[in-house]
């Protein structure tokens, strides 16, 4: 199979093909690995059999290990379908050898689902399951303003509610970055508004509060614009409130993401403002001035390179969680510091 396309992956991960038993979930965004293996193993297995799931670790993948052979052909007495869900699959170093053979000769009524973390496209385990033909590499990266309008709308009517124009912009605004937290945010402004009918702006401002400004509007718009002391501020303000220095990085990885887009509407002809405004979904209206300076600094060149900083950043964040507030600091200074030389250049 050829790799899933992430707009696709979603639809994939809800009703997988029953000819496909192998799937390697990777990618930048944890909570969304996390999430989408969880639903291929709820899609492959039964939930009120207690033996239709066999979870592994990376480690039973060392070399030498016979493990994931002897689980996935191993016969089972009493379930029907079988999954073999194995976390870490890809953190171990090439760990591709124990799966070659499986693919070549697939176990019978067993699917093999593995999380991994970001594997680079020369990964020896990626380009197996890209170039299987039974199995699927289906790629989690950090959702883009659509997704988490998706989300929102998604969990919205989950809930029996409606969401105002105002509230659904800026809950998009506010959130990305990680699955699991943005549907659980969402979630939790659903819970509040439980009783009403329309979910308010000032709900959002209310549940969501001044930690998701910062992560997702403050420390992100001073970086993006070359507002160094601003950022300077918004930075310590979150260290001391204790903002979580994933959640920072992610909404900055995902606006980077963002602008990426809007900028080919600038290359093409459009003004920043212009851009801006026809963005879909559309850009929260306490932002517009912000996000169209920020389009005026940022070439093409610019962009893509700040998006692979900060996918380095938001990594090295979830490994090193002690540092992560150092790591995203210094990260978001020196991304301020080139969009500072680009204004003045401006001038």
């Amino acid at each position: 199979m050829v790799a899933a396309k992430p707009q696709d992956a979603d639809r994939l991960v809800a009703k997988p093909p029953a000819s496909v038993s192998f799937y390697l979930v990777y990618g930048p965004d944890d909570g969304l690995v996390s999430e989408r293996s969880r639903r291929l193993v709820a899609a492959f297995t039964d939930p009120a059999d207690p033996f239709a799931l066999t979870k592994l670790d990376g480690s039973d993948l060392a070399a030498g290990s016979t493990r994931l052979a002897d689980e996935a052909y191993a016969v089972s007495m009493f379930s029907t379908r079988r999954a073999i869900l194995i976390r870490d699959g890809g953190g171990r170093g090439d760990v591709s050898a124990r799966f070659a053979p499986l693919l070549a000769d697939p176990p019978p009524d067993v699917a093999v689902i593995v999380e991994a973390g970001d594997l680079k496209k020369t990964n020896p385990l990626r380009t197996l399951f890209e170039r299987a033909r039974n199995a699927y590499a289906v790629p989690c990266y950090a959702d883009d303003g659509a997704a988490v309008g998706r989300l929102v709308d998604d969990e919205v009517a989950a809930n029996s509610l409606t969401t105002s124009a105002e509230a659904r912009s800026a809950l998009i605004g506010l959130l990305g970055g990680d699955r699991l937290m943005t549907r659980g945010e969402i979630q939790k402004v659903c819970l509040y508004a439980r009783g009403n009918r329309e979910i308010t702006l000032a709900d959002v401002e209310t549940l969501i509060g001044d930690s998701s400004t910062l992560a997702g509007e403050a420390i992100v718009d001073a970086a993006a614009t070359g507002a160094l002391k601003s950022l300077g501020e918004a930075l310590s303000k979150a260290r001391r409130e204790g903002i979580d220095a994933g959640q920072i990085a992610g909404a900055a990885l995902r606006h980077f993401m963002f602008l990426d887009e809007l900028r080919a509407s600038v290359e093409a002809g459009r003004s920043p403002a212009d851009a801006v405004e026809a963005a879909r979904p559309p850009v929260f209206f306490k932002r517009k001035a912000a996000v169209t300076r920020a389009l005026g600094l940022w070439t093409p060149a610019r962009l893509e390179r700040a998006v692979t900083i900060l996918g380095e950043a938001a990594r090295e964040v979830r490994l090193n969680a002690a540092l992560g507030p150092d790591i995203i600091g210094e990260t978001l200074i020196t991304i301020a510091r080139v969009a500072e030389q680009a204004g003045r250049n401006r001038r």
